[in-house]
């Protein structure tokens, strides 16, 4: 996930210059659904409230992983092997029926075990063929057994259900005004959320630390066009519908599904050097501008497979929607933008390059736990600099240095883990980039980058962890690195040197020079703005440079925004 997060002290100036997405839309009123899913059939109980469990402690799946950042999604018991979903989508009632089966791996006996499920109406619930009881509590469905489960047995869970998808409160990012999970427009669906997405239209273990495969069997009006993570295997027309059919065969984390519905053009683009299709799903209005946008990709690829080792699955591709929605998000094989990030300039080629890095960091070795959040977001930043670097190899990492130290009050604190009230911080992003540039100036070139492309092969479609990491890193290089993992990641306050370059917050000299920076960079734009960097009321003068540049547009404050480092 990268969001159009500034240095807070333009956030608070500039509230309100960068688009807001806009809210998915109200449901239609309530009317039947035309068309059905083909449900399990059987009765089965239907209980709200949950009843007293009747099973041995002992043989009941754990109803939460106790990851206090997502509360109590994610469960125990089992291990999921692949999902299939049979998702109809009735977009003038804007309802969906659902049938989704589960094929898992029993981790304990089990009697009884949950999953994840956000609203909808269960209509029955089967394992191995035979109907299975159930009840619900709020976003827990669980399931009673019909025959005990016995451990490391395999199991067949189907569950059918219908209703209108409901808006999820955020735990991160997307920002307050946008749901989580599937997201109703006026003419589209896009889903995309994180921490939690795949419960707000399916029964899953919403946990990234239990990853499955997935295929997509989706119906909708033939007016649509269908996308969805991974590769399209068939599309198949009869009455007014089509039903498209996508399979993503590679481990994935359950948030990290994509799918799109509405007026979206798919758009090849070609292969990478090593042979990767590369495709973009974007809306109908926005495929000049937006193909000039991702134009990169493929060159992109070609850099992050020398540094992280091969790509590691067999398409890739972007996603843009007409609505902006504060960033964009690293859905597995098909990344999604909001419009909001169309002609950004130097900052929309460095979202670009974050999104394309997580497949590597995030999607392949996905967090084993939302405190390793670390893992995904410090290096897809730290990529972004790396492409700059192979773009441009006298790439001066130093001042990226000293401008993130500037930013020291918004990144001091330790990022492991992060505060349970502030997942996304920016200290995940920035602190963790640093806490990798400061191994690799340890451990040297060599060995930094081998460790990076070993995280990938060890743990390939696995979760993993930040001892894990630590754990590579001090195998590979032959140090012990614990006062450095101990000193970037887990105490408050940053350090006051990484390498030669020194770490401090900006003296009064450093802003005047960024405030004479500022000017002279939208002077070149043709935008002239009037500031007197030796004025003796600095802030007053800050103040006035900001209401000037953001009067000059967000496209020419971004294209500055290098200039803003010591403003903090």
């Amino acid at each position: 996930m990268r969001l159009l997060i500034f240095l807070s002290v333009i956030s608070l100036i500039a509230t309100g210059c960068i688009s807001d997405a806009s809210g998915p839309s109200e449901s239609a009123a309530d009317e039947e659904t035309p068309g059905d899913v083909d449900e399990v059939e059987g009765t089965t109980s239907t209980t709200e409230a949950p009843a007293e469990p009747t099973a041995d402690a002992d043989t009941v799946g754990a109803i939460t992983l106790n990851d206090p950042f997502v509360d109590d999604f994610g469960n125990g018991g089992y291990d999921v092997r692949t999902y299939e979903l049979e998702l109809d989508w009735f977009p003038d009632t804007q309802t969906l029926d659902g049938v989704t089966t589960i094929r898992a791996l029993a981790t304990q006996d089990l009697t009884e075990f949950n999953l994840d499920l956000v609203g909808f109406d269960v209509t029955a619930v089967q394992i191995d063929g035979e109907d299975a009881d159930f009840r619900r509590d709020e976003s827990e469905l669980t399931v009673i057994a019909p025959q005990p489960i016995t451990n490391e047995a395999s199991f067949v869970v189907t569950v059918a259900y219908n209703g209108t998808p409901v808006e999820v409160e955020t735990f991160g990012p997307p920002p307050p005004g946008v749901a989580s999970g599937w997201n109703t427009y006026d003419d589209y669906v896009a889903v995309f959320g994180e921490p939690i997405s795949a419960s707000t239209f399916h029964p899953a273990n919403d946990h990234p630390s239990d990853k499955a495969s997935f295929r997509y069997i989706i119906s909708a009006p033939s007016s649509d066009t269908v996308a969805a993570s991974g590769t399209l295997e068939s599309t198949n027309e009869a009455d007014g519908r089509t039903t498209w059919i996508y399979n993503a065969p590679a481990p994935q984390a359950p948030y990290l599904t994509t799918i799109l519905i509405g007026p979206f053009e798919i758009v090849d683009e070609g292969e990478s050097q090593s042979g990767v299709p590369i495709r973009n799903v974007i809306d109908s209005d926005l495929v000049n501008v937006a193909s000039a946008m991702l134009a990169p990709q493929a060159d992109m690829m070609d850099a992050f497979e020398e540094l992280f080792g091969p790509y590691p699955f067999d398409v890739y591709g972007s996603a843009v929607i007409e609505d902006g929605f504060g960033g964009a998000l690293e859905t597995q094989t098909l990344s999604i933008f909001g419009a909001d990030i169309i002609g950004l300039g130097a900052l929309t080629e460095s979202i670009v390059a974050h999104e394309l890095a997580h497949q590597w960091f995030g999607n392949n070795v996905s967090v084993e736990t939302w405190a390793d959040l670390w893992l995904n977001e410090g290096f897809a930043t730290y990529a972004e600099v790396l492409w700059l670097e192979a773009r441009d190899g006298s790439y001066d990492f130093d001042t990226w240095v000293k401008n993130l130290g500037f930013q020291a009050d918004s990144i001091n604190g330790r990022i492991q883990p992060p505060p349970v009230d502030n997942l996304f911080g920016q200290g995940v992003y920035q602190r963790g980039a640093l806490t990798l540039h400061a191994l690799r100036v340890e451990v040297g070139d060599e060995v930094f980058f081998e460790i990076l492309k070993a995280w990938n092969v060890r743990f390939a479609g696995q979760s993993a962890g930040t001892a894990d990491f630590e754990a590579l890193a001090e195998e590979l290089s032959g140090q012990d690195l614990s006062g450095l993992f101990d000193e970037w990641l887990r105490q408050d306050g940053l350090p006051d040197t990484l390498g030669e370059v020194q770490i401090a917050p900006p003296t009064e000299e450093d802003i005047r020079a960024a405030i004479d920076q500022t000017a002279q960079c939208m002077a070149d734009q043709g935008l002239p703005i009037s500031v007197d960097s030796a004025a003796e009321d600095l802030q007053a003068e800050i103040n006035r440079l900001f209401t000037q540049v953001f009067a000059n547009g967000e496209e020419a404050a971004l294209n500055c925004s290098d200039s803003f480092s010591a403003f903090g």
